[in-house]
Order: structure tokens, then C-alpha cells, then sequence
């Protein structure tokens, strides 16, 4: 009988454990699809083991902290972990920090960071193993080490990027506020962006709304979209009292701080 009773424990975690597998390989294989955020459409693709360049990374830590990644996990940000756009998840890289030749391996399990040219984002932990943690953005050489068979063997899915709808300066729960900065003791206030519009209308139309708020903001130009950009005080606590008005009055939708100080 107690045989018995092994034996089924043991089965029922093979069970489990297949399940758990064959959930990740589904999120793997979906993650080769394309996608779109903030109307920007990523295009992920398989990568070769042994690739390697030079890059920009940042981190991110507790605004995601316990949050589920796309991989399915729950995020721990003192752990070893990376985002990137366009790499299949589960992939791994080794990361190294040429101004002081540390090296890391983090596994790919989240899609980011969705912000300028940075390519990678790694976990708070691994940021700070690696001594970027501080300048907040760094350059880093990664090398692919291993690639998730899945990954490997599945074709990147090829259709023409999904329609989204224009984000106009009405859908104001759209608007996302994240923000990466490296502040100096002298500072006392931080540039911060808001939105992103295709047409110069809506961002006016934000614009004018944002300005009761925060009184000075104007409009940037970018190559094919506008965004708003306003100050925010370099005292941490206070632009988050800030932030959450905004989004207790609707002007934002969700915001994320990335700040470190000199």
C-alpha cells in the first residue's frame, strides 16, 4: 500500500511537472508572434547560439516586483532575470559589464524594455551584481548561450502586424508614464514624457489638458509621432504623490519609476 502511495505522488509530479513544461513551451512558441506596444509593432525572431554585440541595458525592480512575466513566472527583481523585445523567451545570454569585466547569465522571461535604444532590461539583482545598477542605463556585451528548442526549431509567425487603434488624446487610459533617470544632488526637477500621438491635434488636445496639471508642458516633434514633455521634482516621493493624482483624475493610466541618485 505504502508502494502504491509512492508511486502515485511520484507520477503525480512528473504530471505536474510535464504540464508545467508543455505551458512554457506553448508561451515560448506564442512569444515568436508579433506584437504591438504603445503603437510600435515588435517582431521577435529566432537567434543563433554563440551571437554576440554590444548593447544598452537598464533594469527595472519594484514597480514589476512579484508581477507575472510574459514567461508565465512571477517576477522576483533580486533575482537573475532579463527582458528583451524581440529575443524568443527562455533564452539564455551572458551578460558582461566591460568597465569592470563582470559577467552574469540571465534567462530571458519578460518582453521590454519598451524605452529609446535600450535593448535589455535586466532584474534590479542582476543590475546590481553587475555594477550598472547605479548608472541606471550601461552599456554591456551579450553573447546567446543557449536557445530553448522550441525557440529554435519554430518559425517566426509571418502576417502583417495587427491593426491598432490610434491612440488619441480622449483614451487617456492609455497614456503610460515610465520614466528612467540618474539623478544629481544638485537637481531638483527631472524631464518626463507623456503619450505618444500620431497626429499634432491630439497631442494638443492632451497638452491642454495635462497644463492644468503641470503647468509646463509643451509638445515634442519626434520623426513620426509627438509626445508631451513636462518636469516632475527630483524628490522621488513627490512626483509619486504626483503621479498618482494623475491617474486618480484620469490623465495617465499607469507610471514607473526607474530613478537612481549620484
Amino acid at each position: 500500500m505504502k508502494s502504491l502511495s509512492v508511486f502515485l505522488l511520484i507520477t503525480l509530479l512528473l504530471s505536474s511537472s510535464l504540464s508545467a513544461k508543455s505551458r512554457e513551451e506553448a508561451r515560448i512558441k506564442a512569444s515568436l508572434s508579433p506584437y504591438t506596444v504603445k503603437n510600435i509593432t515588435y517582431y521577435p525572431h529566432k537567434v543563433a547560439i554563440g551571437e554576440s554585440k554590444d548593447i544598452l541595458a537598464s533594469w527595472y525592480g519594484e514597480y514589476f516586483h512579484g508581477r507575472q512575466t510574459a514567461l508565465g513566472n512571477i517576477y522576483d527583481m533580486n533575482g537573475y532575470s532579463a527582458a528583451h523585445k524581440t529575443y524568443p523567451l527562455g533564452t539564455v545570454l551572458k551578460v558582461t559589464n566591460p568597465a569592470n569585466g563582470k559577467s552574469l547569465e540571465v534567462r530571458i522571461d519578460d518582453r521590454g524594455p519598451f524605452w529609446n535604444n535600450r535593448e535589455l532590461d535586466l532584474s534590479k539583482g542582476a543590475a546590481t551584481y553587475l555594477g550598472t545598477k547605479q548608472q541606471g542605463v550601461a552599456p554591456v556585451h551579450i553573447e546567446v548561450i543557449s536557445v530553448p528548442a522550441i525557440g529554435l526549431s519554430a518559425e517566426p509567425v509571418e502576417h502583417k502586424a495587427p491593426k491598432v487603434r490610434e491612440l488619441s488624446a480622449l483614451s487617456l487610459d492609455k497614456i503610460v508614464v515610465n520614466n528612467y533617470a540618474y539623478i544629481s544632488p544638485e537637481e531638483t526637477n527631472v524631464p518626463v514624457e507623456f503619450g505618444r500621438f500620431s497626429k499634432l491635434s491630439n497631442a494638443k488636445k492632451y497638452e491642454k489638458q495635462l497644463k492644468k496639471h503641470l503647468a509646463f508642458s509643451y509638445i515634442l516633434k519626434y520623426d513620426k509621432f509627438y509626445k508631451i514633455k513636462s518636469y516632475l521634482p527630483a524628490d522621488k516621493e513627490k512626483t509619486i504623490k504626483k503621479l498618482k493624482k494623475l491617474k486618480k483624475l484620469g490623465l495617465i493610466h499607469e507610471y514607473g519609476l526607474f530613478w537612481s541618485y549620484k
